[in-house]
Formats: structure tokens, sequence, C-alpha cells
């Protein structure tokens, strides 16, 4: 029997096996036709074979070697998370690779054929580069574990200049408490720290994202309750505020708070009970719910940049009773608030499709989607959110707050 490792990819659906990496016992040439050569099976299941190349041990692409990278569909077979919107599972599927034809091996006239690989070495997640799973403590009589990532300036023994690095508290939604590896990767928070949204932070930031014990939504009977209390804010306002301490780099008139779902309760929460730590928040189908605020939360809120992310047809959360009016109320009170009201929740990268060729709609719920692609650029009107003068996304407008 041989032996293969995995490779894990944070995707807009959650985590998956993307790739597998096959040990060969000699050096092989690469060709066009590799897919042809194996057939893997995920738990039983057939899922078929993308691509495949000659490659390192890290899946990149050589002429010739002893590896080969097995590019994999984000198909249910190969998912690293199970579960739904209220709860998530850790998952590992065990695969069985058979080599369907014979590859000739370089300098020998002996091809090489009929192995098997199921054994696995191992994974690795390059998205997971920066980020420490590890950290827990004890936050104001709480004891809760969180992931944190650091961005490269600060990596590796570098040291920045004091006090001038963001960070972002993120807070996942009901179905990723207590597990980092599910906080981080369920729906793919890992894009925080990626180019991209780094570069709009201001070119780096670090990512702060605790995993909750129950639920943001839990006031006190550990369990999800619909009246805008938790029992962790002290506890999250007790961790940022370690944090940032415990960062020389950390700018604390650059704190960001953000979430979706349940972490965009937490998100109005923290700054109805916090507003001179935040510099800006992001509320992402925010299940805070504006007929239960007092007029001082609300008032407190609006001392605090916030900017709203829902789709219209979000099945789970009813936007009539939580963003829109809340966007509305802090209008009112003269807010630096925006709210970008998506119609559905459409893939916007042309990599996933229908049946039909058309892109995939996803469930209404799901606009972090869009957030992590920074897709959010509009305002409640429909027109481009301006800051001097010229029209900003949801996560360039974050970089340019300070308190």
């Amino acid at each position: 029997m041989a032996t293969y490792r995995t490779i894990t990819a944070a995707a807009d659906m959650g985590a998956y096996v993307s790739k597998l990496v096959l040990n060969l016992p000699c050096d092989v040439v690469d060709a066009e036709d590799l897919a042809d050569a194996f057939s893997v099976c995920a738990d039983g299941v057939d899922v078929g074979v993308f691509r495949a190349w000659v490659c390192d041990e890290k899946a990149a692409r050589r002429p010739s070697g002893s590896h080969v990278a097995l590019e994999l569909p984000e198909v249910k077979a190969t998912r690293r998370i199970g579960g739904g919107v209220m709860g998530s599972r850790e998952l590992m599927p065990v695969f069985h690779v058979a080599q369907r034809r014979a590859l000739a091996c370089v300098g020998d006239e002996t091809p090489l054929e009929g192995l098997v690989f199921d054994e696995s070495t191992g994974d690795t997640c390059p998205d997971l580069r920066g980020w420490d799973l590890t950290g827990e403590g004890d936050f104001d009589g709480c004891h809760m574990r969180f992931s944190l990532f650091t961005p490269e300036c600060a990596r590796d023994g570098r040291a920045p200049q004091p006090r001038s690095v963001p960070l972002l508290l993120w807070l996942h939604g009901a179905g990723e408490p207590r597990v980092p590896f599910l906080t981080v990767m369920a729906n793919r928070v890992t894009a925080l720290g990626q180019p991209d949204i780094q570069a709009k932070l201001g070119g780096a930031a670090y990512v702060l994202a605790p995993s909750s014990p129950t639920y943001w939504m839990d006031s006190g009977s550990g369990q999800m309750e619909d009246d805008n209390q938790s029992r962790y804010v002290q506890a999250l306002g007790d961790m940022v505020r370690r944090t940032v301490a415990a960062l020389p780099a950390a700018d604390p008139s650059r704190v960001y708070v953000g979430g979706l779902s349940n972490g965009g309760f937490m998100t109005c929460r923290l700054l109805a009970d916090y507003p001179d730590l935040f510099a800006a928040g992001v509320a992402v189908c925010p299940a805070w719910n504006d007929d239960l605020a007092t007029e001082a939360e609300v008032a407190s809120i609006a001392r605090t940049p916030l900017w709203l992310v829902q789709s219209a047809d979000d099945d789970i959360i009813d936007p009539r009773r939580t963003s829109i009016p809340t966007y509305w109320h802090l209008r009112r009170l003269g807010a630096n608030v925006h709210l970008t009201l998506f119609d559905h929740v459409d893939d916007l990268t042309g990599r996933y499709h229908d049946a039909s060729g058309a892109p995939l709609r996803y469930r209404g719920h799901f606009c972090w989607i869009e957030v992590y692609h920074d897709f959010a650029d509009r305002d409640a009107d429909g027109s481009p959110v301006m800051v001097d003068g010229r029209p900003v996304s949801l996560w360039e407008w974050v970089g340019l707050q300070h308190r």
C-alpha cells in the first residue's frame, strides 16, 4: 500500500480537501493526461479528479518527481466540516486512490502500475498560514478559546513600529462555537488574513477570532435567546483589551469589530456597551432586533461608524426587523452608518454555477460570502459609498476609520 497527504482549502461554502499529494516509489514525468491515471474515492464515494500533475511535497508543479497532486472537486464527500448554520463538526474523509494505468518511471524500463494509496500521512492547510488556533484563557471569569492571525510584518521575530497595526475582532455565527478550526474555517474567516483585505486594512492587521463556549446570543441559559443580551460582553471586552496590551504593534485607535449572524448581533451588542473601544463595526446579517434596543443603546452604537450587510431574501434573520430598521434608526441620530442590502446572494467570482450555467445562488442568509470577497460597496439607496469624493468598498472603508 502507498501513502498520500491531504491539502485542505477554505472555500466559500466551507473547508474541503482540495488536493491529494501521492507519494510514488520512483520519479515520473509530468503529462497532460495524468488525471486519467487515478481514481479517487472518499469514504467510499467516487469523487473524480479535476486535474493532476507531477509535483513536490507541497503540490508545486515539477517536470518530473516522485509526487503527483490530484485536484479534487468541492463535493460533500471531500468536506472537512459537516453540519449547518446551527452547529458544525470537524470531518476528515478517508481516501482510497487506485492507479488505473501504468506510468513510466524515469530511467527505469519497469513501469509503475497497480498502486493503491490508502494511508494518510497528514494534512496541511496553506490558508491557515499566519494563524495560531491554540489561544485560550480566562477573561472576566469566562474560559474561552481563540485564534489569532498575525500579519507577515509581525512574524518570525520582525517588529513593526509600536502601535502601528490595527486589530480586527471577528465573531462567528451560531454554527461555529467552541472549536477554533470550525470558527476560522467553516465560513472562510481566513479571507481576513489574505492579501486583498489585509491591504485594505492598511497593509497589515491582526485578526482575533474567539470561539464562544455556547452562543454569542446566550444571555444566561446556555441556549440561544432572541433578547438582544449576551453573557459574553465583559469577557470579550477583557479579551480585546488584554490582546491589544500584549501585542506591542497593535494600535488601540484602530480596533475594529465585526461578525456574522450571531456574531453580527454581538457586534452591535459590543458597540452598545463599549462605545469608546472600537473604531468601526461590520455587522453581517445581524440578529440584533431594533425593536428590542433601547434609545440609550442605539445612541451608544451611533458613536461608532458601522456598516451593515444583509440580503433581502435572508430566510433566517429578517432584515425588516434587524438591519433595515437599525440603519434608519442610526441615520436619524446622525451616525456614520451604511447598509448594503443585496437582493440575493449570488456567486460573483465566476467560479460556481448552477445546472443551467448561471451564477450559483446561495441561501439568502449567507451574505458573508460577499463580505469576504469585498463585494459590498453600495449604500441602502444603491449609490456607491463615498469617502473624500471617491467610492470605497466595505473593507477599504473600515481601513480608513480610527478613533
